[in-house]
């Protein structure tokens, strides 16, 4: 299937521009859409006149990925999966990052401590705040009552999403009842407990788990259930480990995506799941050596999951506030794997104040690329140093592309130096410039009538630099000889 263009999905539009949905017309309304700022819901006039019902139908249906998403849990921590379009990341771009879940055991003594602490885990990188997606509640114990009350204990303790794992019906579906208004994710559904778990999901409106490491008869359970009604619903190839078991799961994921995404296969166009803690109960784990192997293969599976778009994997790892380590691997690629690929990531030019700067502090200069402007900043904080920090349109590319490009030059930076007022704020007129535009000095300084330093050619070098080289007083005297 074509990606539709804005001009298709306008048409279906009343063309009203009333800007009931926040944007100045029906046409920037046709974009977003399509770019995923918007839903089709989000037009008041199309989703309550009733004339307005059949292009509504179509509008849902041509905007609907080939990949179809699910929704899993309720609030502020909401994780949607899937909704995917293409099947490679360059091809366009992926929406939705892979989501994190990890397991507990109903019977774990520390759940609801557990819980709070995976709950509130939050990483800042590179402007970004990573976090796991949810938990998965592993029935353990067995019994019916534990598990239900561990749920309802999960629910109380946590916002995040919810899956409940179990293989007994009976009981997943007793813990099911008792928070279906969580939404949670019911796993699993085989050809055993199809119609009984399938029933619940659909009365309920529950996303479920279908489990096959037949991918015929995982299509077949699609297909069945879809008749049956259910609306949400996630497909698991399985998780298998040793010799030639890793290209097992591997296959077994890219062709169902690619049966999904390319062949637009009804059956296949959900979310793809795969459990790395599967391999906790496919091994005997003895020593410490044995434990930390198997740490490594579970987080070496969900690397390979993250980097084909797996949409859902499950971790045991991660768990503990010691095994921080593990989970900052999967989610610092995972940022990688789902940045936009379609746009630099940059950050506004300007003067930025890092501390508390006076008229005698450094001013660095920087590019605008995300990736260069944080860190930098970063740096300059870990120092605990009092500078301005000079940001100049690069186009979002890093220093030594921009400045090999052209984007990042003396002109550019002087003109920046003039717009943003930076000799207003200082009593002296020095620019420090990344070791890695040392070229770019001579010019500088001819074209902002500056006085300009190399600085380090990374970042982490800026505390030691300031502490050694920094000398506002002999520089500014050569700025003045150099004039004279």
């Amino acid at each position: 299937m074509a990606r539709p263009s804005p001009l298709e999905i306008y048409t279906l539009l009343d063309k009203s521009n009333c800007k009931d949905c926040g944007r100045d017309t029906c046409m920037a309304f046709a974009t977003d859409i399509l770019e995923r700022k918007v839903k089709v819901q989000d037009c008041t006039h199309l989703m309550q006149e009733p004339k307005q019902a059949k292009n509504r139908e179509k509008l849902i249906t041509l905007v609907t990925p080939p990949q179809r998403p699910v929704t899993i849990g309720v609030g502020e921590r909401t994780c949607v999966i899937g909704g995917e379009e293409i099947l490679m990341r360059h091809q366009l771009t992926f929406y939705n990052e892979t989501a994190i879940f990890i397991e507990i055991a109903d019977d774990d003594p520390d759940l609801e401590e557990t819980a709070k602490y995976l709950t509130d885990l939050k990483v800042e990188r590179i402007g970004d705040v990573l976090q796991v997606n949810g938990i998965a509640l592993r029935c353990v114990s067995g019994e019916m009552e534990q598990f239900k009350l561990a749920a309802k204990k999960l629910s109380e303790a946590s916002s995040l999403p919810i899956m409940l794992t179990c293989l007994n019906p009976e009981i997943l579906l007793s813990a099911a009842e008792e928070i279906k208004t969580k939404k949670p994710l019911l796993y699993a559904l085989t050809k055993e407990n199809w119609e009984q778990i399938g029933k619940f999901a659909v009365e309920n409106s529950l996303p479920v788990v279908a489990v096959s490491s037949n991918l015929d008869e995982l299509m077949s359970l699609s297909a069945t259930l879809q008749k049956l009604g259910v609306k949400e619903l996630v497909l698991d190839a399985g998780t298998f480990f040793g010799p030639g078991k890793l290209a097992v799961t591997y296959d077994n994921i890219m062709q169902l995506r690619t049966a999904a995404i390319d062949k637009e296969n009804k059956n296949a166009g959900w979310p793809v799941m795969g459990v790395p803690a599967a391999y906790w109960s496919q091994t005997k784990i003895g020593d410490d050596k044995e434990l930390w192997l198997a740490q490594y293969q579970e987080l070496i599976m969900g690397a390979i999951m993250e980097s084909i778009d797996t949409n859902l994997i499950v971790l045991h790892t991660g768990q503990k506030k010691e095994e921080i380590w593990a989970l900052l691997a999967l989610m610092t690629l995972r940022q990688s794997v789902f940045s936009d690929p379609r746009v630099y990531p940059a950050v506004d030019p300007g003067l930025y104040e890092i501390g508390e700067p006076n008229d005698m502090s450094p001013v660095f200069v920087t590019s605008n690329y995300r990736l260069t402007k944080i860190p930098v900043e970063i740096d300059i904080k870990g120092a605990n140093l009092n500078a301005y920090l000079l940001v100049v349109d690069s186009e979002g590319i890093g220093i030594e592309s921009a400045v090999a490009g052209g984007q990042f030059n003396a002109g550019a930076i002087a003109e920046a130096v003039k717009e943003f007022k930076v000799f207003d704020k200082v009593k002296h007129r020095i620019l420090i410039i990344p070791g890695m535009a040392a070229r770019l000095s001579g010019a500088l300084e001819d074209e902002a009538d500056a006085f300009v330093v190399v600085g380090p050619r990374d970042s982490s070098g800026i505390g030691k630099y300031v502490k050694e080289q920094w000398k506002p007083e002999e520089f500014m005297k050569q700025y003045e000889d150099m004039k004279e």
